[in-house]
């Protein structure tokens, strides 16, 4: 399976049905424009029977009309004429077909559902292989694919299979921002012929890609999807929202890919059984994703926390301790150490270690250094909080001297370091821990933005290794 597909991710030619010249059709001219902006290298045809020429290509009226070989063929007509395209591709030798079309099985209705059927129909009798109806397709940043044309240009080692195409948009340039770029996005949705567990096992099999997110409503084939995501989980972290686990969730599944949502209960006991990780957003799927990609497997499951003020170290540790991680207290000789460095009322060296004097960019490098020391810490935690540091009178650019510290020091540190950006909402707070996150992520450092959510990501990657080794 790790070959089977690849034509789709590398295609020599793609050919766009309903591409319009008239810029105010916007959604006409959506995947041309991707691709251009992408510059890929392969040959592109716009198809339109009204048109001579679209965003400077030459139009051709129908797919038969095109001189050269198509690889694959992406669709914007309307669903009523996709069963014509689907035998023109048939006949021009076309290996594979996007239809970002919607108007099929997903609105319930029996004509939508008929459309379906009859268009999937056509497609396997002719050997044409089918993405969608009602998806975005396919971005694969490394062959110049994509269906946005502001999505990243660099590629990486994660593959994202979904069965939306706007969660692919809510994570693609959030997982940019953290320092997480993409293998393969593949947006499916109602999945008449390619479907979740196709996808699945090409990516187990893909070396470009290291870890394997989804974004799942309804699996057609629950007994072969459970084979694929065991195997798959044995080699690669796979992590997986199942959309629709709540009433209301599952009613909206039926209305947006036509897929049944499937029993709550049963998933949960999938992904144990399986060994993969079960998430609930699009946010924590990204939290996860990070700690596999910068987090090395862990010898256990130790905590170091250093952070500015009691309260929220006491918090913090909380939040550890209740997602399974450890937060020991440092050894005398570290402990000494650091009453050297920050010893004064109201600072603490036990674990977590706080005091406000780590706000200080002679002292903060030090005290990282020291807490790194200790053998017992399998990983530490650096909470900045931008409030607390912003606050400081006359010292406007101190933000920006403590992250260059820390970047300096986590750096020739032998223990890995996440950063938690603790920000209130304020404009200026935001904008600082904007600039903050850009500096760590160029270097090299997972950020999270509160300390709950780095504990879950951390306890999550430790569970998966720790189940991988037995």
């Amino acid at each position: 399976m790790s070959k089977e597909f690849d034509y789709m991710f590398h295609p020599r030619s793609i050919a766009i049905a309903g591409a319009s010249p008239d810029p105010t059709k916007w959604m006409k001219q959506y995947f041309l424009l991707a691709l251009l902006a992408f510059e890929f290298d392969g040959d592109i045809y716009p198809v339109n029977p009204g048109a001579r020429e679209t965003a400077g290509l030459k139009a051709y009226s129908s797919i038969g009309d095109i001189p050269g070989l198509v690889d694959h063929v992406y669709s914007v007509l309307p669903a009523r004429f996709t069963p014509k395209l689907m035998e023109d591709c048939v006949a021009k030798g076309v290996k594979a077909v996007t239809l970002f079309t919607a108007g099929f099985s997903e609105t319930g209705s029996d004509d939508g559902i008929k459309l379906e059927a009859e268009v999937a129909r056509i497609a396997r009798e002719g050997g044409v292989r089918i993405i969608g109806p009602n998806c975005m397709g396919i971005y694969c940043p490394n062959s110049r694919l994509s269906y946005e044309a502001y999505f990243p240009k660099e590629g990486g080692p994660v593959g994202f299979v979904s069965q939306s195409g706007a969660n692919s948009y809510d994570l693609i340039p959030m997982g940019a921002a953290r320092g997480i770029n993409f293998s393969k996005v593949i947006s499916y949705g109602n999945a008449c012929d390619l479907n979740e567990t196709d996808f699945l096992e090409y990516l187990a099999g893909d070396p470009e890609t290291r870890i394997i997110s989804m974004y799942i409503e309804g699996t057609k084939d629950g007994r072969r999807f459970n084979k694929a995501l065991g195997e798959a989980a044995k080699t690669k972290p796979v992590i997986i929202i199942k959309g629709g686990h709540t009433g209301a969730g599952g009613r909206a599944v039926v209305t947006h890919t036509g897929a049944l949502a499937g029993s709550n209960i049963i998933w949960d006991v999938l992904c144990k059984q399986t060994g993969a990780i079960r998430v609930y957003s699009i946010d924590e799927l990204a939290d996860v994703v990070l700690a596999f990609l910068f987090i090395p497997k862990l010898n256990g499951r130790n905590i170091g926390i250093i952070t500015f003020g009691g309260g929220p170290s006491v918090l913090s540790a909380d939040d550890c301790e209740s997602f399974g991680l450890t937060v020991p207290s440092l050894p005398p000789v570290i402990r000494d150490e650091l009453n050297g460095l920050i010893g004064e009322s109201g600072s603490s060296t036990i674990n977590p270690v706080e005091s406000m004097a780590t706000a200080m960019p002679e002292v903060f490098p030090q005290v990282i250094r020291a807490v790194a020391r200790c053998e017992d810490i399998d990983l530490m935690l650096v909470v900045i909080r931008v409030s607390a540091i912003l606050n400081i009178p006359g010292q406007n650019g101190l933000s920006a001297e403590l992250n260059k510290a820390l970047i300096r020091a986590g750096s020739a540190s032998n223990k890995t370091i996440c950063v938690v950006l603790q920000s209130a909402s304020s404009v200026e707070e935001s904008k600082v821990a904007a600039m903050l996150q850009r500096e760590l992520v160029e270097a090299g450092f997972p950020v999270y933005s509160t300390i709950a959510r780095a504990a879950n990501a951390i306890s999550k990657c430790f569970d998966y290794y720790r189940k991988q080794a037995k």
